[in-house]
């Protein structure tokens, strides 16, 4: 699956609060909100402290969070959609997010299996996450006991409101080659929302000339203007491996000029060293 490098999504360190060793407490457990149940017969919640991305400070911060940790060899039972942003911890301690992942019923270990080890489901955006246990593992024990009333959670999508937006949502038509994360990217200036993108608009297939709803917000992240050129600019489309230097490079004949395109772009990019895959930018004209 294509990785990609993101600064807005749940970029995750997962740090283990400070308690003494043990054996997690495994029971079996149900996880839901409009659009998905998910029953798994052997996981262990606790709360735990993550470093993400803070929308409203627009820095990292600590942030607790519902931990769902899941006992290898275990099984889940899942109805209805099971998209979700998915996310590993890099050595730096911060997260690379994929476009997704789906969670299907059977074995736990099989969702795993082709991701690297750390890797993290983001179920909901700085609330509750899911993770693979092991034999090191050490969820956080005062937390546990209390994790049967956590199911009270499913009230929790308090952001299952946001479907509410579409009232005043604007509208997508689909272009050849476009994925509901690029949709996400350059709409709302993140990978990081595309699983709800998906669920507001019920999973609708990305056929080219389709329209798709818009959301003014999804969780925490409000809808961005889509980038439009003016005259003498052009519209680009990132590619694997570009920078804004390369761009610079390559359209003005100077590296430096990268200052003049993240100028243009500031209410797309985070800072001039960000730059996603499939994310369209206006180059200003020469």
């Amino acid at each position: 699956m294509k990785k990609f490098l993101s600064l807005s999504l749940a970029l995750i360190l997962c740090v283990a609060l400070s308690v003494p060793a043990f054996a997690a407490n495994y029971t079996s457990y149900t996880w839901s909100d409009e659009y998905t149940t998910m029953k798994f017969d052997a996981a262990a919640v606790a709360t735990e402290t993550i470093k993400a991305w803070d929308y409203d400070s627009e820095e990292y911060t600590n942030q607790n969070v519902t931990m769902i940790t899941v006992k290898p060899g275990s099984s889940v039972t899942v109805t209805g959609d099971s998209m979700f942003t998915l996310s590993e911890l890099t050595e730096d301690g911060y997260g690379e997010d994929y476009m997704g992942a789906e969670i299907k019923t059977g074995a736990v270990d099989d969702i795993f299996t082709k991701f690297p080890a750390g890797a993290l489901f983001v179920v909901e955006y700085g609330k509750t996450y899911i993770k693979l246990g092991g034999v090191d593992e050490q969820p956080t024990a005062p937390a546990q006991p209390t994790a049967p009333t956590q199911p009270a959670a499913p009230a929790q999508p308090a952001a299952p409101a946001q479907p509410a937006a579409p009232a005043a949502a604007g509208s997508y038509t689909v272009k050849k080659g476009d994925t509901y994360g690029t949709i996400a990217l350059n709409n709302y200036g993140t990978y990081g929302v595309w699983s709800e993108l998906y669920k507001a608009n019920k999973g609708a297939k990305l056929t080219e000339g389709a329209t798709l709803v818009l959301p003014e917000t999804l969780g925490k992240v409000a809808r961005i203007n889509a980038p439009v050129a003016a005259s003498g600019e052009t519209l680009y489309t990132v590619k694997a491996g570009d920078t804004l230097g390369t761009i610079a490079k390559a359209t003005y004949g100077d590296v430096m000029k990268y200052k003049t395109i993240f100028e243009r772009n500031a209410d797309r990019l985070v800072n001039a060293n960000t730059i996603y895959e499939g994310q369209v930018i206006v180059l200003p004209a020469k």
